[in-house]
């Protein structure tokens, strides 16, 4: 290429010199040094020609241009040229010098500009601050990387940009210190433009930034500082987020590149010197949001992350690290010194110190994530060890597999464990380097504490010296626990380590006492919470690092929890930024609980803690004596009620509570006895500290203190003696021990019971030591009865908890041992068999407190006098007590039913004489049940409490949550109707007649108006769940078993339900109370339909409704509607049916009146109502028809009348909805198919009614003086039935009357047509169900009824007119309003309603031929919901269209047109294929209307089994067995995971499991639980085709299944639709899955010889295809949820639910020995799955799902999953003892695998999968069966059972895959099946096993399970 032959414009004293451009081919022309004026940005190129490029270079070049000129010169240029059009490219090919050229040259000058070399390469601040020159050098970055041109980039460029961060950083301080805005500025525009050539400028791929640490350090520490500043201000703005961040992300992260090459000496020092401490600050800064989004602070935490850990442990420096040393110092009798590190590594422990010395709280809070990228750095060290030895440890792992199989063991290898767990597989040496290096961050932290502790009362300044430096060693000390760095058991430091840690203990331990000691009096401070709550962490780490560590400081960790608790309420409970200090002081009490109920210790823990409770008020000495008053401060006053204050907040903790209830539940049934005696132990501590405290020496406020901590520790108590587990085992030690608890209470008791005048007196004058002329003078004061209060409060909860406790122990002793205990414990009737009773001539009652003394007072008297101490002004403090009164009052009342059942038994078999006496003591027991439950129910102690109260429970117990000192008195009369409710059945029995009606008033309300009240009140939830309680109890059916209330419940809720609705319609309607005449009501509802069209109509005057009445009328409903009716007498139905048709009426009247006069919220609220009211009477007559329809006493005794109100009352809501509703809101659909199922459902109970009677008398089953009899009634319900029928079909004509404007509008159909389609559906299927049940008897079976009455034959004719008429319309719906227009005219609906024409030739076969693809299209559209008017008439066609195919099967003379069969089956095959076909997810509603077509499919099916001249009928039957594959193939797709078979909720085992979750699933979504309705449906029908199919059509069907389950390819055979290799496991096709659901319904439902034998031959083949299922579906994905993205359907079923089908098949076909016989190959493989699917399970136990986020375990499933495949493994076993023997390899190892996962119960890995402890202790009863099945049949596998237990025993001492055992619980439940095992093994066995094993763990485990076998386990069998 040639340059044009041109001159420059301008030319003068050339100065020429060549030079060749190395990257290019051109010899650039002779270039001459000219003065050149500045580039013209508005010159165009044309007018420069060529020599544009050239004169810029000369421009640049020239020395009499200043840098500024130049600057924007250039800037100029580069403006220019970035606004040229691309079309300019030939004018570039024609300059003289190239872009390419240019581009090097401008790059070169501007770099250049930067940097002064004069000045020793300092930066010049004018140029770097001139925005135009960095756009210049992005200009050159970026076109260099268009034009493929490589520049040079000058490494000073790190200064300029470090330049320009500290400039930044000025600014933003100037910027914040005035207020002014950052971006307006021209600073921020150089920066802005210093981002985007930043990012230009580290893309590329020059090396020049790798060779110069100290240029990095220059940039990235003011970058830091930048960074810092805007992460401290929280700038939020465009600044911070699209600017600073961006720029700190784009400069740290080629520096994180950098530092991947190691660094020298020096390069660590001036790192640490440099870059330590503003990497921590900006780290401490984004900590706290780590792990909240994916944002630029996310990207900066990963850098820093990485910057630290390379500078710092990098390969080259770790080795100095690793060798650190110093815990040896540590040692009891250490004299080494303090270890001196001489390398340069000290430099960094150096830095550290100064922070400490500096006070850098921020960069010291993250020691603990530099101590965690030291720990990865060390693990990814020793995994690198590992993979080097990794062929020596293969052979060795080899080795040890191989001697583990010799004993039936299953190990894993080590080194792949390593990888999995991190650090729970660290070597010694590593643990050890972890150590010294957690020990040398420590240290210095630890001397400072102990530098300052005891100054800390002097200078208060302190503690935030002291906050600083707890909350660094928490950062380490998190990570260290974390990380689990410590193994007691693996620490080889002989004890240095333990003491270190110790160490710590007692340091932090010391703050936390002089915290306490020197803020006794005080309230402390905002700085005393923040350091109480560090402290608190720290003392939880420690605990979960060692536990030993406590030692005996147990009681002074209660203490401090205790006296932290007063700081508690400084803190913010609802801070965000961190846990309110309450949370922690009760998590670490929680903790202590756990830790000990793990050591098997936890009275320990529990003890201690009262202990702490009684010293919480200062003491002096060690007798816990009360120190003089006078010595305290004065404000000790103060201070003991917040002592009280925090004892009650932590002892009424439900969370602490609840812990210790289930602590106290697994203890050892051992231990039970040891832990009484405790008890009795820490009572009679607590009794002498009362009486120390309440003392003359001992002020007021010490006694009043007393009581209160006394109350608080018998809620302890009592929770302890009812949590307590007895057994038959432990029965008599326990007794004796709780003997001695009563004899320690028994003193002070007596006087509490006694009969005396004084007994309150003398009751407090025994507790607290004080003389009776002491009691008596401070009988008057406040303090006096508070402290009553509390001390009996003391002594009757523990009373009663050992009576309740004593009753279990005398349940299980033997008969002499319970007999003495009973009568010790005056209570002999507890013991007292049936002859006892008999034999007994005495009646002499024991009493309540006969324990405490005989005779002892009765309860009654023993209220009233407690009752003194109660004032009517003191409801608060009394109503615990009060709660505790009713307890003792129901345990009475318990005695008390016992002794008068027992004594009514005895006056019926005694003499007169013994009779009388019997009823003269049942008298008196009568009598003192009533008194007490007039107490419980009239609560004459306390008056004045409000009628509403909250209440809250315990989990699994029957505890109120109550303060110590006691509660509002509003809660009381909630806590009393709830205590009323759970124990109706012991009160009942007394209860007077007016107090029993009062009760259910209360419920009743209760459960009704406890939302409204609750509202605005901040209580809606308490008070909802009282609701709840009140609902539960009247829809309980225990309530009704009480005869009172079963006739005394109706007529409350009747009244209570007619006063609401009175009040709700007082303004709508005016009859409401007037009985109506119901022929005049439906005269006037007729008119009142016709009124809507007009204008004139307007009665009503209510502008809205009273939605609280709504409410409250919607909730009565509801109840009623909820209520067992199956108790309820024919009076209560009447009156209930009666209420319900009048509530009925002013409805539908209210809203005709009121249409255009209400909002649409209130007419919908209005239709609700009416729906609620027509379910509530449907369930009513779902009872008992007989009762509410054939009543003369009911108000519509004409079942005319009734059912003309029953379709006339909905077509008027029906009408009146249309009115006010524009479209369909899917509330209103569901609305309107609940309303009219509920009224088909009502016409079919009482066509039903009506033909049960008849049909008998038409049967010709009777005689003939039975026929005369009962002709006329017959005739009489034939007729009405008839008549019935004939109001709807002249219903229909009049619809129809107009054929033009027929369906010109939707609403037609949905006013006139679906309330006719409905009722028909529900007539026809009422006849259907009556003569089912006839033929359900074995004298009719198969034969058909013949009538020949009038009756009868008006009736066919109405029914076969009607199916003519369904044939015609159903087609019709299904073609085009084009298509529906021309075939209008050849329709004549009132002639085919009246019967004249028939269906045939009415409908062009044709056009519906030729419109297939419109019905498709008309088909997707109704899946869509977008006509609901016409799937709500469809729907019901279907089902009455179904029911007429069942009467034509059993009803002679029941008939139809021959294409009535055609045209439904082709409309239902259509509908169904599509929704088999659809991509779309179909929408919820469209599995409810659906259900029609699978209704019609059900009774066509009957047809093809039964009606053997039916045309086509085997092609059909294929047909319907293809299409039924299809639709529940995408039913099983839907449903995901809960995807089941139809024997798993039927079955054993995984049915429960798996039920809860689909239970609750539905609960989440109603989808799921219609389309498990639609597939039951389905189901259903199948079973129809298989149960009564001819071979032939069997046969058919099982090569269909077959097919499906192979996968061939319907369209093509070659192609198979089960694939494997996928990510997440297999891919199989809905078809596919659907063979397996219809094989097990075929192996269900298959009967008769002919049947069974095809099934028989095809047996092998399918089961192979159902193990190739599984073998393409496995991967440890499958135990994955999965998710629905949009409305796209799943691409196939889930792999869990597939595999989880063919298990429960395969555990059909094993069971069923006798009808299949099975090859040893398939039984192998049977029992070798459960190993081969549970294998995978245990891959993501170890490692987790790796990346994938979109997938989480489903642990439930797994469950269910686990016990399928037990289930299957010991169905195996059971019924093919030999074929099994055969794989006893196969079986070991499956069984191994299961075992190996209930190792993961509560040991959970990381993120990695593990059951919980339940689940696990789920799995492990069903592994257990297994083992017992082995035991069952130990004649064939006695000798193999040793290696099961050797399994076992491996594991269980921590030589699993996770090296930690099965949990104590876990193990619990698997014990009983290992103790099968166990006798089961011979000794030849257990020997061999013994010498095997050698010393260690598992021969020690082996000797204990032996011994407890034989003292404690008695092989009975399976469980």
């Amino acid at each position: 290429m040639k340059r044009n032959h041109t001159s420059p414009p301008e030319k003068s004293n050339p100065s020429k010199k060549t030079k060749r451009n190395p990257q290019t081919q051109f010899v650039d022309v002779p270039v001459e040094v000219v003065k050149a004026k500045p580039f013209d940005e508005k010159e165009t190129a044309s007018e420069e020609g060529p020599w544009k490029n050239l004169e810029l270079i000369l421009s640049l070049q020239s020395s009499e241009l200043s840098d500024k000129e130049k600057v924007e010169l250039a800037f100029s240029f580069v403006k220019a040229y970035e606004g040229e059009k691309e079309s300019d490219n030939e004018d570039e090919e024609c300059q003289a010098v190239t872009m390419s050229r240019l581009i090097m040259y401008l790059s070169d000058w501007i770099q250049s500009l930067f940097i002064s070399k004069e000045h020793n390469f300092q930066v010049k601040a004018e140029i770097c601050l001139d925005f135009r020159c960095w756009n210049v050098l992005r200009f050159c970055l970026n076109q260099s990387s268009v034009l493929h041109v490589a520049i040079n980039l000058s490494r000073y460029l790190l200064k300029a940009i470090g330049f320009i961060a500290g400039d930044l950083l000025s600014a933003l301080n100037k910027a914040l210190s005035s207020g002014v805005d950052l971006g307006d500025g021209q600073g921020f525009e150089a920066f802005s433009s210093v981002v985007d050539c930043v990012e230009l400028l580290f893309s590329s791929k020059s090396g020049m930034f790798n060779d110069n640490f100290d240029l990095w350090f220059s940039a990235v520490e003011p970058v830091l500082k930048l960074t810092h500043r805007v992460l401290a201000e929280n700038i939020k703005d465009g600044v911070a987020d699209a600017f600073v961040l961006k720029f700190s992300c784009l400069v740290l992260e080629p520096f994180s590149t950098f530092m991947v090459q190691p660094t020298k000496k020096n390069g660590f020092h001036d790192f640490v010197d440099k870059l330590v401490e503003p990497l921590l600050s900006v780290l401490g800064l984004l900590l706290p949001n780590e792990g909240k989004g994916f944002g630029l602070e996310m990207t900066l935490l990963k850098l820093i992350q990485d910057i630290l850990s390379l500078g710092l442990f990098h390969s080259s420096h770790i080795d100095g690290f690793l060798g650190l040393g110093g815990v040896e110092r540590y040692l009891p009798e250490s004299n080494v010194k303090k270890t001196v590190l001489k390398s340069y590594h000290r430099h960094f422990f150096t830095k550290f110190e100064n922070m400490l010395l500096m006070k850098k709280e921020l960069e010291l809070s993250c020691m603990g994530s530099l101590f965690s990228l030291f720990i990865n750095r060390v693990m990814k060290q020793q995994r690198d060890s590992n993979q080097l030895q990794g062929i020596k440890t293969s052979a060795a792992g080899q080795a040890e597999v191989k001697q583990g199989k010799q004993l039936g063991t299953a190990t894993d290898d080590n080194e792949s464990s390593a990888k999995s767990h991190c650090s729970s597989f660290l070597r010694w040496e590593s643990r050890k380097s972890l150590f010294d290096f957690f020990l040398h961050l420590m240290e210095p932290i630890l001397l400072k504490i102990d530098g300052h502790v005891e100054s800390i009362s002097e200078n208060t300044s302190l503690l935030a010296d002291f906050c600083c430096l707890i909350k660094a060693a928490n950062s380490l000390l998190f990570h260290f626990a974390h990380e689990r760095i410590y193994v007691k058991t693996e620490d080889a430091s002989e004890g240095a380590c333990f003491c270190f840690l110790k160490k710590i203990f007692t340091t932090i331990v010391s703050v936390a006492s002089q915290l306490q000691k020197h803020h006794v009096f005080s309230e402390g401070s905002e700085m005393h919470v923040l350091l109480a709550k560090e402290l608190i962490t720290a003392i939880g780490y420690l605990l979960q690092i060692e536990y030993e560590v406590i030692e005996n400081d147990l009681v002074t960790l209660w203490l401090t929890i205790l006296s932290f608790t007063r700081f508690s309420s400084l803190s913010s409970e609802n801070a965000e930024d961190d846990c309110p200090l309450t949370s922690l002081l009760l998590g670490l009490g929680r903790q202590l609980i756990n830790l000990y109920s793990d050591l098997r210790q936890v009275s320990v823990a529990v003890f201690a803690m009262c202990k702490a409770v009684r010293l919480v008020i200062p003491a002096d000495g060690e007798n816990e004596a009360m120190i003089d008053v006078g010595e305290l401060p004065h404000s000790s006053v103060f201070l003991l009620e917040r002592s009280a204050k925090s004892v009650e907040k932590l002892l009424s903790c439900q969370d602490l509570r609840l812990a210790i209830h289930r602590a106290i539940k697994v203890i050892p049934e051992g231990q039970a006895s040891d832990f009484i005696k405790s008890l009795t132990t820490d009572v009679s501590g607590t009794i002498d500290w009362i009486r120390v405290s309440c003392s003359a020496s001992s002020g007021e406020q010490d006694g009043k203190v007393a009581a209160f901590l006394a109350g608080a520790l018998s809620a302890i108590y009592s929770l302890i003696l009812e949590s307590l587990t007895i057994k038959s085992g432990n029965s008599i030690n326990v007794g004796e021990s709780m003997n001695s608890l009563v004899i320690l209470i028994r003193p002070c008791l007596t006087h509490l019971v006694s009969s005396d005048s004084d007994s309150i007196e003398n009751f407090l004058s025994a507790v607290t030591g004080k003389d009776l002329d002491t009691i008596i003078a401070e009988k008057n004061r406040e303090t006096y009865r508070k402290s009553v209060r509390l001390f009996i409060i003391f002594f009757l909860r523990i009373y009663m908890s050992s009576r309740s406790l004593s009753r279990q122990v005398i349940s299980l002793m033997p008969p002499k041992k319970s007999k003495e205990m009973a009568g010790s414990m005056g209570d002999s009737a507890t013991a007292r068999r049936g002859s006892d009773w008999v034999k007994k001539k005495s009646w002499n009652d024991e009493g309540y407190f006969s324990w405490i003394c005989q005779p002892s007072g009765s309860i009654v008297d023993i209220i009233k006098q407690i009752s003194a101490v109660c004032p009517k002004d003191d409801s608060a403090d009394c109503s615990l007590l009060v709660y505790i009164l009713y307890g003792v009052a129901l345990q009475r009342l318990v005695d008390l039913n016992r002794d008068i059942k027992s004594l009514d038994y005895v006056s019926q078999i005694s003499d007169h004489q013994m009779h009388d006496t019997v009823l003269e003591h049942v008298s008196v027991l009568k009598c003192e049940g009533e008194e007490l439950t007039d107490f419980l129910l009239g609560n004459t102690i306390i008056p004045g409490f409000a009628e509403v109260g909250t209440f809250e429970t315990i989990d699994n117990t029957d505890q109120w949550v109550l303060g110590v000192s006691g509660t509002d008195g509003k809660c009381l009369p909630a806590m009393r109707l709830w205590i009323l409710s759970q124990h109706i059945d012991i009160w009942c029995p007394h209860a007077g007649k007016k107090n029993m009606k009062n009760f259910l008033s209360q419920r009743i309300g209760m459960s009704n108006l406890g939302l409204e009240n609750s509202v605005g009140k901040g209580t809606q939830n308490k008070q909802t769940e009282l609701e709840q309680s009140s609902l539960g109890l009247l829809c309980d059916s225990a309530l009704y078993e009480h005869e009172f209330v079963r006739r005394s419940l109706a007529p409350s809720l009747s009244h209570i339900l007619k006063t609401t609705a009175d009040a709700f319609f007082k303004d709508l309607t005016e009859e409401v109370d007037s009985p109506p005449d119901w022929s005049e009501v439906l005269i006037l509802l007729e008119s009142s339909v016709a009124k809507l069209q007009s204008d004139a109509f307007f009665e009503g005057h209510v502008s809205q409704l009273d939605n609280g009445k709504y409410t409250a009328c919607q909730n009565l409903l509801n109840i009623l509607c909820g209520m067992p009716k199956e108790y309820m007498n024919k009076k209560s139905l009447q009156l209930y049916a009666s209420f319900l048709l009048d509530l009925e009426r002013s409805i539908v009247f209210s809203t005709l009146r009121c249409l255009e006069k209400l909002s649409p919220g209130d007419m919908q609220n209005l239709f609700s109502l009416f729906i609620t009211c027509r379910k509530t009477l449907k369930s009513i007559a779902m009872v008992s028809c007989d009762k509410v329809l054939r009543s003369t006493k009911l108000p519509l005794s004409d079942i005319s009348l009734l059912t003309s109100w029953l379709f006339k009352s909905v077509q008027a809501v029906v009408t009146c909805q249309e009115r006010v509703r524009s479209d369909f809101t899917r509330k209103s659909r569901d609305s309107l198919f609940a309303l009219m199922d509920h009224t088909s459902y009502m016409f079919l109970n009482v066509s039903r009614d009506q033909f049960s009677k008849a049909l008998p008398l038409f049967d010709g089953q009777l005689i003939s003086t039975e026929l005369s009899v009962g002709r006329g009634e017959a005739n009489l319900a034939f007729e009405s039935l008839t008549e019935q029928a004939e109001t709807l079909l002249i219903a229909l004509r009049a619809t129809f009357r107009d054929e033009n404007t027929v369906f010109e509008c939707k609403t037609l159909i949905l006013n006139k047509l679906v309330p006719v389609f409905s009722c028909l559906s529900g007539l026809l299927w009422g006849l259907a169900s009556t003569v089912s049940h006839r033929d359900m008897q074995k004298s009719h079976k198969n034969a058909k009824l013949r009538w020949k009455s009038e009756e009868f034959l008006k009736l066919s004719g109405i029914i076969h007119v009607l199916s003519n008429f369904i044939e015609v319309f159903a087609q019709y719906l299904f073609l085009s309003s084009d298509v529906q227009r021309e075939i209008q005219t050849s329709l004549n609906w009132t002639r085919l309603l009246d019967g004249t024409e028939g269906s045939n030739g009415l409908v062009c076969g044709d056009v519906v031929e030729t419109s297939s693809d419109v019905r498709k299209q008309i088909i997707e559209s109704l899946i869509k919901g977008n006509s609901t008017e016409v799937v709500l008439a469809l729907r019901h066609l279907l089902i009455a269209s179904a029911a007429i195919l069942n009467l034509n099967l059993q009803i002679n003379g029941i008939t139809f047109s021959p294409s009535f069969v055609p045209a439904l089956t082709g409309i239902s095959f259509d509908l169904l294929s599509v929704l088999a076909g659809m991509s779309e997810l179909p929408l919820e509603f469209s599995f409810i209307w659906l259900d029609g077509a699978a209704k019609f499919l059900e009774e066509l099916g009957s047809h093809l089994c039964l009606y053997k001249r039916m045309l086509n009928r085997d092609h059909l039957y294929s047909k319907s067995i293809e299409l039924h594959l299809k639709v529940i193939g995408k039913c099983i797709s839907l449903q995901g995971k809960e995807a089941t078979l139809d024997s798993h909720e039927t079955g054993f085992g995984t049915n429960a499991i798996h039920a809860k979750k689909v239970q609750s699933e539905r609960s989440r979504s109603q989808r799921l639980h219609w389309l498990e309705e639609l597939k039951e449906r389905f189901r259903m029908s199948f079973k129809v085709l298989i149960h009564n199919s001819e071979e032939s059509h069997l046969k058919s069907g099982l090569e269909a299944i077959e097919r499906a389950l192979v996968g061939v390819c319907e369209v093509c055979p070659a192609i198979y639709s089960i694939q494997t290799g996928e990510r997440d496991g297999g891919r199989i096709s809905e078809t596919a899955a659907a063979g397996i659901d219809c094989l097990d319904l075929v192996l269900e439902h298959a009967t008769g010889r002919n049947r069974l034998n095809e099934v028989k031959g095809r047996i092998q083949g399918l089961m192979s295809a159902v193990f190739g299922i599984m073998a393409h579906m496995q991967s440890p994905f499958i135990f994955c949820t999965d998710a629905i993205v949009g409305n796209q359907c799943p691409k196939s079923p889930d792999a869990g639910s597939v595999i989880l089908m063919c298990v429960e098949v395969l555990i059909r076909i094993v069971g069923k020995q006798a009808l299949f016989e099975m090859n040893p190959s398939h039984i192998s493989q049977s029992i070798h799955m459960p190993g081969a699917i549970f294998g995978d399970y245990l891959q993501i136990t170890k490692v987790g799902l790796g990346s994938s986020k979109d997938f989480q375990v489903d642990q439930k499933f797994s469950v269910s999953m686990y016990a399928a495949c037990c289930r299957l493994i010991y169905t195996a076993v059971k019924h093919h003892m030999k074929k099994t023997e055969r794989s006893i390899a196969t079986l070991l190892e499956s069984v191994s695998a299961l075992l190996h996962c209930l190792e993961t119960a509560g040991n959970k890995v990381g993120k990695c999968a593990s059951f919980e402890v339940e689940e696990g202790i789920t799995c492990a009863c069903f592994l257990r069966r297994i083992y017992e099945e082995l035991r069952q049949q130990k004649e064939v596998f006695g000798h193999h059972c040793f290696k099961f237990l050797s399994t076992y025993i491996w594991i269980s001492c921590g030589y699993g895959p996770l090296k930690t055992g099965i949990k104590r619980e876990v193990d619990e439940a698997l014990r009983p099946g290992v103790y099968a095992l166990v006798d089961s093994c011979s000794d030849q066995d257990r020997q061999y096993l013994h010498t095997v094993f050698g010393e260690g763990p598992c021969r020690n485990y082996l000797a204990a399970l032996k011994q407890e076998s034989d003292l404690n386990f008695k092989y009975e069998g399976k469980v």
